[in-house]
């Protein structure tokens, strides 16, 4: 039994700088959702909207895009094939399982949630604001917390975890700000990303295969 947690265990130690921080968020988020239902939640975000936020957001938002999702594992080609594979393929299980859930629950996106309510709704300028049945759990958010779990796990310098968690927060917020997802969207969608990344990462980076000297090396530097 020891050794089957050990890799999990493993991981923990090495993503701590986030995990602790995250596990802390997360519950207050529970709490949050306890206290206050979607529709209180939704319109007090909603009302903070300002106008620097109706810039920064549009951009903040695509460090959880597909395209961010294509651009960082080539990037990491440069550093590693290991941790390009590591997060490639993290991205690509998270996106698998994320996407069936959207299915499964076919929840609706804010601007349809409130598409016969009569209080006024603020959305921010030149934003295309979805509206489908794919909002539960948030795509977006799923791809920034996948991200900064991998991350965190490959970087030297765990302090960065701290970094990496409070750019996939934006992320988040940015869904909301948005009015692209609910609170319960983004939630959902960190947990899902961390959880089951955490779960990958503890058994695929121990393969033997990655152990090779290949995947050490880089497209800037060869191996011995």
């Amino acid at each position: 039994m020891q050794k089957t947690f050990y890799p999990v265990a493993n991981t923990f130690q090495k993503i701590k700088t986030f995990l602790i921080p995250y596990t802390v968020i997360l519950i207050c988020a529970l709490c949050i959702k306890i206290a206050f239902t979607k529709e209180d939640i939704y319109f007090f975000i909603n009302g903070l909207h300002f106008h620097a936020g109706d810039i920064f957001f549009p951009y903040a938002t695509e460090m959880g895009s597909t395209v961010t999702a294509f651009v960082l594992p080539l990037l990491l080609l440069f550093v590693s094939y290991r941790k390009s594979l590591l997060l490639g393929s993290s991205y690509l299980l998270t996106l698998l399982v994320n996407v069936p859930l959207k299915t499964l629950f076919e929840a609706p996106r804010p601007k349809l949630y409130f598409s016969a309510v009569a209080r006024p709704i603020y959305y921010v300028p030149d934003v295309e604001v979805l509206s489908n049945h794919f909002s539960f759990p948030s795509g977006h958010t799923v791809c920034a917390f996948t991200a900064a779990v991998v991350l965190t796990y490959i970087t030297p310098r765990k302090v960065y975890g701290f970094l990496y968690l409070f750019l996939a927060l934006l992320v988040a917020y940015s869904r909301m700000y948005m009015s692209q997802h609910f609170f319960e969207d983004v939630t959902a969608g960190s947990f899902v990303a961390v959880s089951v990344t955490i779960l990958w990462l503890s058994w695929f980076d121990k393969q033997a295969f990655l152990q090779k000297d290949f995947w050490q090396g880089s497209l800037s530097r060869k191996t011995a």
